[in-house]
């Protein structure tokens, strides 16, 4: 995809940052997260490697901001398809509804979602993406609490870790072969989503 640099000189602190994020998006989807430098990214954002630094530092500090940016979207995805459930719904469908937000984050931000869980291109350690990392974490086990209360702890970290795995792999499949024979369609794609999710729900109901 070809990008025309921005003009110089036309961002305030705060769009010269969202250009920079953005910026990353494009080129973890053109070649991969191993492909993103600053100095690329200021470019394409129309400034140069000198301005761009201070906001993120180096390389790692840029990357561990776009995934903190990921980990919020995430949490608000999932949290908004549990909103969108009528106040009666059971514990099994609010489950459904997290992992229903999981797999409308991915689509919805391809790069956020390459990227969130390349722990090897991040710092762990930066308060921010910390605190990011565990919020997103929260719509799960709050759903997988409910659906299972009073499980011992073993069997809770069993359920989130078959929870987690299945609906993290059906979008990384998604995502790395969009032409599978299992989803032809966009359609035939929710539909297999849905079944998933169902069979999710009944397993760790169980």
């Amino acid at each position: 995809m070809s990008v025309t640099p921005k003009a110089a000189g036309r961002h305030h602190h705060g769009a010269l940052r969202r250009a920079l994020l953005d910026a990353v998006a494009e080129v973890v989807l053109e070649a991969g997260p191993e492909a993103v430098t600053l100095r690329e990214c200021a470019r394409r954002a129309g400034v140069s490697h000198s301005a761009a630094t201070p906001h993120f530092g180096d390389k790692r500090g840029l990357l561990t901001a776009f995934a903190t940016e990921g980990s919020e979207r995430l949490r608000a995805a999932m949290q908004a398809a549990v909103a969108a459930l009528p106040p009666t719904a059971d514990a099994q469908t609010r489950l459904a509804a997290t992992g229903r937000g999981y797999i409308a984050f991915a689509r919805a931000n391809p790069g956020h979602f390459r990227l969130l869980f390349r722990a090897d291109l991040l710092d762990p350690d930066e308060p921010a993406f910390r605190a990011a990392k565990e919020a997103a974490f929260v719509p799960l086990a709050h759903a997988m609490a409910a659906l299972a209360p009073g499980a011992p702890a073993r069997a809770m970290r069993a359920r989130l870790a078959l929870a987690w795995s299945a609906v993290h792999g059906f979008c990384t499949l998604r995502a790395e072969l969009p032409g599978a024979i299992l989803w032809q369609s966009d359609a035939l794609a929710e539909e297999v989503a849905e079944d998933l999710l169902a069979l999710v729900a009944e397993a760790c109901a169980g």
